[in-house]
């Protein structure tokens, strides 16, 4: 079957999309799911009642591709979804007009006769759960969603939710263990919910290290900003006052401003001056470094906490055609490779092998379950978690 990638396409730019995204969210083991689900889905795309061939299949950007962000990384796993059941895709973008967005996306739906949407829960989740219920016969595959995300009352939407404080408190004793002024900072784009999440695994990452693995009077300092605003030139100045602080690994929670990141940390003499930059939701050393266009600094990206996005939505498309993973709010973490760090050339060319050793000895540990992450999902209130920001001898009692 010829597969079609059509386009509607609203603005081909750099959408400046918001980064770090995500009653229960099930814990899902993509390991198992992934040797029954992908290898059944694959072995049985031509025959069976829920063989995807000969289907339709929108990818609904909630802005535009080519963000290097959200974005891009769910249309990937449509194109690859596309590729690997041989069916129609179509690509919509809702662009930058927040006042048509979900028009837009509803329109695509009423007219395009699909069997399975695939979309970002940013700016359209309340929307389309308000109207999935006109489409029974439609399955969704919602991710990024909030852990939180009860999806019971809709039984054709599959939600794909990520352990963001997981991988960030495994980026946060690597970073830890990297640096050698004994201070560290992260740059958060936004004081929102699902950006805290990124911040209360990393703060409790700092804490550990301090607790479990710091040698007397090496303890490691830590700074928590915000943008001053979303955008590029945000990101820079925020990230720009850490490395004035004194903070020599920097972690960037806002994937899609991270040339602005890139800039301070350039500015500061980068690797070859010990100032390291961590990225966000995606491999961005290697992505950057295979970009058409130069992204300027890329190579001062020692490594990036993944939230897998293409990964994950490629195995919830598997389980939900195999029939081995049901409908519902489903949670990816360390364990099952949703989260974690980027292993690529340049970690290895600048991680020292203790160091790499001991971050594959705490992965183990948070798979293992001896190493509990807290969430901001786990927390009774906001003013909790100010505390455990604000205050570095603060320890969260969690039950």
């Amino acid at each position: 079957m010829k597969k079609r990638f059509a386009g509607l396409l609203v603005a081909a730019m750099l959408a400046a999309t918001l980064a770090g995204c995500g009653g229960s969210a099930e814990e899902t083991t993509a390991a198992d799911a992934a040797g029954a689900g992908t290898e059944a889905g694959a072995e049985d795309s031509g025959s069976g009642d829920n063989s995807p061939e000969g289907k339709k299949l929108l990818f609904f950007a909630f802005q535009n591709i080519g963000d290097y962000g959200t974005n891009d990384l769910g249309y990937y796993a449509a194109q690859e979804i596309a590729e690997k059941y041989d069916i129609d895709m179509t690509l919509v973008e809702g662009g930058m007009d927040a006042s048509t967005r979900t028009t837009t996306l509803l329109d695509a739906i009423e007219t395009g006769g699909y069997d399975y949407v695939i979309s970002s829960s940013w700016y359209i989740q309340d929307d389309l759960l308000a109207n999935v219920d006109r489409f029974p016969d439609m399955k969704f595959i919602l991710y990024d969603t909030a852990p939180t995300l009860d999806l019971s009352d809709y039984p054709n939407v599959f939600g794909v939710s990520f352990r963001q404080d997981e991988g960030s408190f495994l980026t946060a004793v690597y970073q830890c263990l990297m640096s050698e002024n004994h201070k560290i900072g992260a740059a958060a784009n936004q004081d929102s919910p699902i950006l805290n999440d990124f911040v209360t695994g990393w703060l409790a990452g700092v804490k550990y290290y301090n607790d479990n693995m710091a040698e007397d009077g090496e303890e490691v300092e830590y700074n928590i900003a915000y943008y001053s605003d979303q955008t590029v030139q945000g990101a820079y100045e925020t990230v720009n006052v850490l490395y004035n602080n004194g903070c020599d690994v920097v972690y960037n929670i806002g994937g899609s401003y991270c040339v602005g990141a890139l800039n301070a940390c350039s500015e500061h003499g980068g690797i070859d001056n010990g100032q390291y930059l961590i990225g966000v939701d995606y491999d961005q050393y290697t992505t950057f470094a295979n970009a058409e266009n130069e992204v300027a600094g890329y190579e001062n990206l020692v490594t990036s906490m993944e939230k897998r996005i293409t990964q994950c939505c490629v195995l919830a498309f598997d389980g939900i055609v195999s029939g081995d993973m049901e409908m519902g709010n489903h949670r990816f973490g360390v364990a099952d490779g949703g989260t974690g760090l980027a292993y690529n050339e340049n970690y290895y060319a600048h991680t020292p092998e203790d160091v790499q050793n001991t971050i594959t000895e705490i992965e183990q540990k948070i798979t293992d379950g001896d190493i509990i992450v807290p969430s901001y999902y786990d927390l009774p209130d906001y003013d909790t978690f100010a505390q455990f920001r604000d205050d570095p001898d603060y320890r969260l009692q969690l039950q």
